[in-house]
């Protein structure tokens, strides 16, 4: 009984290292399929890296055209 249970964690052991192993692999190809695709965080309006409106490019806007009034 001792040894089937040893031998269960064992096999459990094995599975846990088998499916960490995948999980690291997958996130590694996720990582290097993201460096390798098109920054879309540049190419928001006027090139400067703000793509919502709601991150202060908006709100600095607003304020410019205040003080031009």
């Amino acid at each position: 009984m001792e040894q089937a249970k040893q031998n269960l964690i064992k096999i459990l052991l094995i599975v846990n290292l088998v499916i960490s192993t995948c999980a690291a692999i997958g996130v590694g190809y996720l990582v290097y399929k993201q460096s390798q695709s098109p920054n879309f965080s540049e190419m928001g309006p006027r090139g400067n890296g703000q793509m919502f409106p709601g991150n202060g490019q908006f709100q600095q806007d607003q304020d410019q055209s205040n003080q031009t009034q």
